[in-house]
C-alpha cells in the first residue's frame, strides 16, 4: 500500500502525501522510519509544492489530519505550518477552510538546484562558497576544504576531530589561531546539528576562511587570532548530513538504528540539561526524539567530552536555520537566565551588525519563548553546566524557501553573520578576566544637582576579583578623571556612585578593576580613551503635544485612519476609546490587519527640533501583533528629512508576540536622530504581515515630543547649558516674530516665572542680564 511520508521542514511543517484515499491510513509514519535501501534520493519530491497551512482551530487541525496527508513538523496542533503537497492535497485543505499560501510550486526543483554545481570547471577552492557541498568524497568536499585551509596557512590552521560517528566518521573540524600567545580563551561554533540545514555548514567555514585571509591585513583580526583559539566544526551530525546528500535530503536526525523499525535521535534534545522535558518527545519515530537517556548518542558525546577536555572554551555558536533568529537560554523553561541583561545586549548589538548588511530582520530573545520550547538542547547544558556564552543562529530565510536555501544566498547570508560571528568572539565574556555588567543600563543623562547611582555586577570569569579594586573614573569638563571606589551592595553586585554636577558640563566615565594577578579590566575595553558619555539636564520640556482631539491631518497608508476605535478583533482586541478622549489613530479601527500586507506607513507633518537635545518621542500605545518569529511587523522610525528612515523600534525586538490589553505608555530615544532638526519626522509602521494568524494592530493616542533642558541657567534659551550671543539673538529674532531657532515659550522669559505670552523690550533687556551675569529673576 502507498504511504503518506513526513520530513520536517522548518518551525511549522511540510506535507508530503501520496495519494488522498491511502495516506489517510498512515498517519502515524513518518520519515525516520524509511531506511536508506527502501528510497531513491530522485524524484522523491516531484509534483510537490511548498506552501504556507495555517491551522487556527481543532476543527481545522482534524480536517489536516483527515487530509490523508502526515503532519510533518514537530507535533500536530494549532498555529503555522509550512507545508509541501500535490495540488490535490492542497485544494483538499482549501475546501475544508484552511488557508494555503504556495511559497514554491516546485521542491523538487529546488533539491536538485542545491545539488547542481553553480561553479561548475571553476577553481574548487575559490569558488567553494558558490555551492553547497559533500561531507568527504575527495576534492570539493567539506573536509577536502578544511585540509586545505591548514596546508594553505600552516601556521595559523590546523584540522582536528572530536571522534568518530558510530559508522567510523570522524567529526572534523579547523582550529584557528597564532602561536604568539599561548594561554588563551577558546570558543567552537559548529554547525547541521539537525541535518537537512545545509546553509549551516558554510558559516564556520567561511569565518576560518575570513580569520586566515585577514590575519596579515586587517590589525583587529591580528589581534583576535592571536588572543582567541577558534574550533570550527562544519558538520556536527555528520551520518545525517551524509543521509541528506544520499538518499532523503529533508532529514532532520542522526542515523541512530532505534531498534524498531524507526532510524534517528533529535541530538539537539539529547544533552543532559532539561534532558526529557517540554519540546521533545520519547516517541522514537517523532522528529523530537530525545534518544533513552541524556547523551544517549555518540555525537553529543563527543562534543561534551570536548567542552571538558577544554575548559577554556568561553563562547559557543550553534548553528541552525531557519527563520533568522539569534537564540540564548533557556530553551527548556520561559524563565530568563541569571545573565539576560548580558546576553540580551550581545544579542543585540548582534542584530544591528547583522541588519547593517544587507538590511536583513533578525529577531533576538531566549529561545524558549522566541521559537518554542526544545528542552535537552546544547544551549542550555553549555551554559548551565560549563559557563559558555552560548548562542543559536537560526539563518536565512524566513520561510520563501526553507531549508532549501538557494546556493546564491550562501555568500550574502555569511556576509551579513560575519561582523555578528565576530562582535561574539571579541566580547568580554570571551576576552576579558572577569566581565562588569549593568543591570539597569548605563545611564546617557544625569539630572541636575543629584547624584548619578549605577549598578554594577562583577562577574569573576578566568580571573578573580581583588576587592576594593574595582572604581569608576569620571570627569565632568576635560582634564583629569576623578576615581570613586564601587561600594559593594550583597554578592556580585555594587554601586558606583558618580557625584551632582550641573548644567553645561559634559560627564565622561568608564569603570576599572583589578583581578588577583593584578590583572587590569576597563569597561568600556578602551578606558579613558573611549569612555561612556552622558547629558546634564532637569528635566523635559514638551515641544510637541498631538493629544488627537482632532485630526492631525498625518500621511495614511492602507488602513490607517483617525478615528474612534471600535474595540474589534482577535486577541485582547483594539479599545473602544483613546487613552485620554474618544480618537486615535489605528490600522484598521474596526478589527485585525490583514494577511500578506506590505508595510503600511503613518507619517506625521515635520516638527521642529532646533536647539532641541535629548529629544524624546512619548505616547499612548495599544498594540496587537503576531511579532514573534518574525511572522508580522510594527515598527516606529524617525527622519530628519522624510526620505532616510531610522528604525527605533521593532515588534520582533520584543521575543514574542505584542498583545497589549490596556493603554501603555512607551518612551523612546530619538536623539540621535532628532537633536538640533529643523524637520524631524515621525512614522508608525504596519507590516509586512505574512499569511498565519492576524491581530488588531496599532492604536497610537497623545503622542509627544521631549527635549531636555537646564532651566536652572537663567537666559540660556536655546539649551545649549550657557548665556551667549546665540541667546541674545534668539529673543532679538522672537522680538521680531521669527522662531527659527528657539521656541516663543522659550524667549518670553518676565515677568518670572511664566512670562506673559509676549516677547517685547523686558525680555530682550533680561537676556542682557543673564548675559551680564546678573539674575533675571531674583
Amino acid at each position: 500500500m502507498k504511504r503518506s511520508r513526513i520530513v520536517f521542514i522548518g518551525t511549522g511543517a511540510f506535507l508530503l502525501v501520496g495519494s488522498l484515499a491511502t495516506a489517510a491510513q498512515s498517519g502515524a509514519e513518518t520519515a525516520e522510519r524509511r531506511t536508506p535501501a527502501a528510497h531513491a534520493y530522485q524524484n522523491r519530491y516531484a509534483g510537490q509544492r511548498l506552501a504556507r497551512v495555517v491551522v487556527k482551530t481543532d476543527e481545522q487541525r482534524r480536517a489536516l489530519e483527515s487530509s490523508g496527508a502526515t503532519v510533518l513538523n514537530c507535533h500536530a496542533g494549532i498555529g503555522r505550518m509550512r507545508v509541501a503537497a500535490t495540488d490535490a492535497q492542497i485544494e483538499f485543505l482549501r475546501g475544508r477552510g484552511l488557508d494555503v499560501v504556495v511559497n514554491q510550486p516546485d521542491l523538487q526543483a529546488l533539491i536538485d538546484a542545491q545539488r547542481t554545481p553553480r561553479a561548475a570547471g571553476g577553481d574548487p577552492f575559490d569558488d567553494f562558497f558558490l555551492d553547497y557541498h559533500p561531507y568527504d568524497g575527495g576534492t570539493g568536499s567539506i573536509t577536502w576544504y578544511l585540509n586545505e585551509l591548514a596546508v594553505r596557512y600552516p601556521t595559523l590552521a590546523s584540522t582536528f576531530t572530536i571522534g568518530n560517528t558510530p559508522a567510523g566518521r570522524p567529526i572534523r573540524g579547523v582550529r584557528v589561531t597564532s602561536s604568539v600567545v599561548t594561554d588563551k580563551p577558546a570558543v567552537v561554533y559548529f554547525g547541521a546539528e539537525h541535518a537537512r540545514e545545509w546553509i549551516g555548514t558554510t558559516i564556520p567555514a567561511y569565518f576560518a576562511h575570513h580569520l586566515l585571509s585577514q590575519y596579515a591585513i586587517d590589525p583587529e583580526i591580528q589581534d583576535l587570532v592571536d588572543n582567541v583559539e577558534f574550533f570550527l566544526i562544519p558538520v556536527f551530525n555528520v551520518e545525517g548530513y551524509e543521509y541528506t546528500w544520499t538518499d532523503e535530503r529533508l532529514w532532520r536526525k542522526n542515523r541512530r538504528d532505534n531498534g524498531d523499525g524507526t532510524f534517528g535521535v533529535d541530538i539537539n534534545r539529547n544533552w543532559g540539561e532539561g534532558w526529557g522535558g517540554e519540546g521533545s518527545s520519547g516517541v522514537t519515530s517523532s522528529l523530537t526524539y530525545r534518544g533513552t537517556g541524556p547523551f544517549s548518542e555518540i555525537e553529543t558525546q563527543r562534543l561534551r567530552d570536548f567542552f571538558i577536555a577544554h575548559p577554556n572554551l568561553r563562547a559557543q555558536l550553534d548553528i541552525h536555520s531557519f527563520t533568522q533568529l539569534i537564540l540564548w537560554p533557556y530553551a527548556s523553561t520561559p524563565l530568563l537566565p541569571p545573565d539576560q541583561t548580558y546576553y540580551d545586549q550581545v544579542g543585540k548589538a548582534m542584530k544591528s551588525l547583522i541588519a547593517g548588511v544587507h538590511g536583513l530582520t533578525y529577531t533576538a530573545g531566549p529561545i524558549y519563548t522566541t521559537i518554542y520550547p526544545a528542552a535537552g538542547g546544547s544551549v542550555d547544558w553549555t551554559y548551565v553546566q560549563r559557563g559558555v556564552l552560548s548562542y543559536s543562529y537560526e539563518c536565512r530565510d524566513t520561510g520563501e524557501f526553507g531549508f532549501e536555501l538557494p546556493a546564491d544566498q550562501i555568500i550574502p547570508n555569511n556576509e551579513e553573520l560575519l561582523p555578528a560571528v565576530l562582535h561574539l568572539s571579541d566580547s568580554d565574556w570571551v576576552r576579558a578576566p572577569i566581565r562588569m555588567e549593568y543591570p539597569d543600563g548605563v545611564p546617557n543623562r544625569m539630572m541636575v544637582g543629584d547624584p548619578t547611582e549605577i549598578d554594577v555586577r562583577i562577574v569573576n570569569q578566568t580571573g578573580t576579583l581583588e576587592p576594593g579594586t574595582a572604581a569608576v573614573h569620571y570627569r565632568f569638563d576635560g582634564g583629569l578623571y576623578s576615581i570613586a571606589p564601587l561600594t559593594p551592595v550583597a554578592g556580585d553586585l555594587y554601586l558606583a556612585t558618580i557625584p551632582a554636577t550641573s548644567c553645561g558640563s559634559s560627564p565622561e566615565f568608564y569603570f576599572t578593576a583589578e583581578t588577583t594577578d593584578l590583572e587590569l579590566y576597563s569597561n568600556p575595553r578602551g578606558g579613558a580613551a573611549e569612555p561612556y558619555t552622558a547629558m546634564v539636564l532637569l528635566g523635559m520640556n514638551v515641544v510637541v503635544a498631538e493629544p488627537m482631539s482632532s485630526d492631525p491631518g498625518w500621511t495614511t497608508e492602507g488602513q490607517w485612519a483617525w478615528g474612534i476605535p471600535t474595540g474589534a478583533g482577535t486577541q485582547n482586541h483594539d479599545p473602544t476609546v483613546g487613552a485620554t478622549g474618544s480618537q486615535v489613530y489605528g490600522y484598521n479601527l474596526a478589527g485585525n490587519y490583514p494577511n500578506n500586507l506590505p508595510a503600511r506607513y503613518l507619517t506625521s507633518t515635520p516638527f521642529d527640533c532646533t536647539a532641541r537635545f535629548g529629544v524624546t518621542l512619548r505616547y499612548q500605545r495599544w498594540l496587537g501583533v503576531e511579532s514573534n518569529s518574525n511572522f508580522d511587523q510594527a515598527t516606529i522610525e524617525v527622519s530628519s528629512n522624510g526620505v532616510n528612515w531610522t528604525p527605533v523600534w521593532s515588534a520582533s525586538d520584543t521575543g514574542d508576540a505584542v498583545s497589549d490589553s490596556a493603554w501603555t505608555l512607551h518612551e523612546l530615544d530619538i536623539s540621535s536622530v532628532a537633536d538640533n532638526q529643523p524637520t524631524v519626522y515621525l512614522r508608525w509602521g504596519m507590516g509586512p504581515t505574512d499569511g498565519g494568524l492576524t491581530y488588531p494592530g496599532w492604536n497610537i493616542d497623545d503622542v509627544e515630543i521631549l527635549s531636555a533642558y537646564c532651566g536652572n541657567l537663567e537666559g540660556d534659551v536655546n539649551h545649549d547649558g550657557t548665556v551667549d550671543i546665540f541667546d541674545i539673538l534668539c529673543v532679538l529674532d522672537g522680538f521680531a516674530g521669527v522662531f527659527v531657532t528657539c521656541a516663543p515659550e522659550d524667549v518670553d522669559l518676565v515677568p518670572c516665572p511664566d512670562g506673559d505670552a509676549a516677547v517685547d523690550i523686558f525680555d530682550i533687556l533680561a537676556v542682557l542680564d543673564a548675559f551680564s551675569g546678573d539674575d533675571v529673576c531674583p
